[in-house]
């Protein structure tokens, strides 16, 4: 029972594998498979200005010692089988390589802290050695990395960040292709550094000071009926710090006597926090209020006369006194945020979601903002030490034992394609490659979320027996009829279309190379026993194996070899077994 998947997760996803799978391959009516559906309800370290790092040394992971593994109920670290190696792998990357599998079956360790000493693969540059003018070429670079870079935790972490600290180019800065692809250099620089760094750089940065207002934010001017705007310190509160209500260390609100959650901030606070991110501007910039100088790659730099300079109470008491410069009220504030109780647990367990868990136990949860909260040299914030602290939990490595039936979660539309890509690696991807339409197929794709809110919130809870469960399946927000129909459309496309053994691929798509594969193909067992270990980690169920058997048998007379593999390529892709990390 370990190894199946989870009830509760699996219930509304059975559909977006075999079911609609066998619609394309024998030619079934999609709307047949609607009409089931609709029961689930409804490259290299280059210097650039913006704090990115120009050396190893300036990277946190990087020519520096790494944390140690110091969570509490932490699993005990030895060598990995294959199922063990897989699932640790699938948690840290964007999806399993053969050549992983070895590495990371030295032990969890080890894998993890090869990951974190990986050089880092910089988004912009790549985006630079890529750029053909296409409108959103930056996320076709986010897509190269994702498939090919080294570094695959700190490509993970980053993504993860980046859902947390949203910012999103359909709400007008998706012209500042390079400043959108230096914002997110930003998650990889700090992915295993310190999250105070990380929030202040976030801050400054002018992509989000202009998508939640803060560039350009006025001290308040009553007689023009001026007052400072409110969007980013909303937001920096709840989404990227503390949340809404005050949380016990393993997460769980903490109840005032009528059982309602005790707020954390007020209005008040609110506005005194919009007092203190006044006066920042574009680096540079030759006019507070219409500047022609437009600066999307530097930190953003105060202007004086434009900052409020009273006193402004922020969190749990604390005063920033009057009469000081924007600086100094910045760093307080960020301060005042940062060491708020509820950081910890609110960040842990939501990079916990991201990459292990939908519904880690509270003990877990607790455990990793422990970390958070102090590492072993007393150190507060330090990412570096809460992944691996997230990583190494016993919970992580063994919780699809330990809790079968809650453990795991539905993979992102993103993952599911990320590994198919890199599991089948190409030998190259090509310039001309473009997939930065993926949100009207995936439902999803980098820098185009559509609200500050991420594609999903991490409480969403689908109706049904998710629900029911009272757990939550953040994922599912964005899972549903249309959403299924487009995934398995782009697995098809990407697998029984898009293999090296097509001759009419166009350069814009990605070839999967099946080489390995097709040695294989004649003896039918020896293939799917390869594809088992390569897309689930020796987890395929007897009913999908027999499925896949049967799909080759059947097709032994058809076409060529390499249809049959591509074919169960996509029948294991599209099943829901490999919808679901557990």
């Amino acid at each position: 029972m370990g190894e199946s998947p989870l009830p509760a997760v699996t219930a509304c996803v059975e559909v977006s594998g075999r079911l609609f799978m066998r619609s394309h391959l024998r030619a079934v009516l999609i709307g047949s498979a609607l009409a089931t559906l609709i029961g689930c309800g409804t490259a290299d370290e280059t210097t650039y200005n913006t704090g990115s790092a120009s050396s190893s040394a300036a990277v946190p992971g990087l020519g520096a010692a790494l944390p140690a593994t110091e969570v509490e109920n932490a699993f005990e670290d030895g060598p990995l089988n294959q199922r063990q190696a897989f699932r640790l792998v699938e948690q840290s990357t964007y999806g399993f390589r053969m050549e992983d599998l070895n590495r990371a079956a030295e032990g969890a360790n080890a894998w993890i802290d090869y990951q974190m000493q990986q050089p880092v693969t910089w988004l912009l540059p790549t985006f630079r050695s890529i750029d053909s003018g296409l409108w959103n070429e930056h996320v076709n670079a986010w897509w190269r990395n994702s498939i090919e870079a080294d570094d695959q935790l700190r490509q993970r972490v980053a993504f993860a960040l980046s859902e947390i600290f949203v910012v999103s180019g359909t709400n007008g800065l998706g012209g500042h292709r390079e400043g959108l692809a230096n914002f997110y250099d930003i998650f990889l620089k700090n992915a295993f550094g310190n999250y105070r760094t990380l929030l202040e750089e976030v801050t400054l940065n002018p992509i989000m000071g202009e998508y939640l207002s803060m560039k350009g934010n006025h001290k308040p001017v009553p007689e023009e009926n001026i007052r400072p705007d409110e969007n980013y310190a909303r937001e920096v509160l709840q989404l990227f710090s503390i949340g809404l209500v005050q949380l016990a260390p393993d997460g769980t609100p903490i109840l005032d006597e009528d059982g309602i959650g005790v707020p954390t901030y007020t209005q008040e606070t609110i506005e005194a926090f919009a007092h203190v991110f006044t006066g920042w501007h574009f680096a540079n910039a030759d006019h507070f209020r219409w500047p022609k100088k437009e600066d999307y790659m530097s930190p953003m730099e105060p202007w004086e006369a434009f900052h409020d300079k009273g006193s402004k109470a922020l969190l749990n008491g604390f005063v920033v006194p009057a009469g000081q410069d924007a600086r100094t009220d910045l760093d307080m504030a960020l301060n005042n945020i940062f060491n708020h109780p509820n950081v910890g647990p609110f960040i842990s367990e939501q990079l916990i979601q991201r990459l292990v868990t939908s519904n880690p136990t509270r003990q877990y949860v607790q455990d990793v903002a422990a970390v958070f909260n102090s590492n072993r040299n007393g150190e507060r914030g330090n990412l570096g030490s809460v992944i691996k602290a997230i990583l190494m939990h016993q919970e992580a490595r063994e919780g699809h034992e330990r809790s079968p039936d809650t453990f795991g979660k539905l993979k992102e539309p993103l993952l599911r394609m990320t590994q198919l890509w890199r599991a089948f690696q190409p030998t190259r991807i090509q310039k001309e490659f473009n997939y930065s339409w993926a949100a009207n197929e995936l439902g999803q794709a980098p820098f185009q979320s559509p609200s500050v809110f991420n594609f999903f919130r991490p409480d969403y809870s689908h109706p049904g027996p998710i629900a029911d469960a009272d757990l939550v399946s953040p994922e599912f927000e964005i899972h549903n009829e249309s959403s299924i129909i487009a995934i398995t459309n782009r697995l098809l496309h990407s697998s029984i279309w898009g293999h090296n053994y097509k001759a009419d691929l166009h350069s814009q798509n990605i070839a999967i190379d099946i080489t390995d594969e097709m040695q294989l193909e004649p003896d039918h067992n020896a293939l799917i026993d390869h594809l088992d270990l390569l897309l689930l980690g020796r987890r395929m169920s007897d009913e999908l194996r027999a499925e896949v058997q049967q799909l080759m048998s059947e097709r032994n007379g058809e076409g060529n070899a390499s249809l049959r593999v591509a074919e169960a390529i996509f029948l294991i892709m599209s099943s829901a077994e490999a919808a679901v990390q557990k």
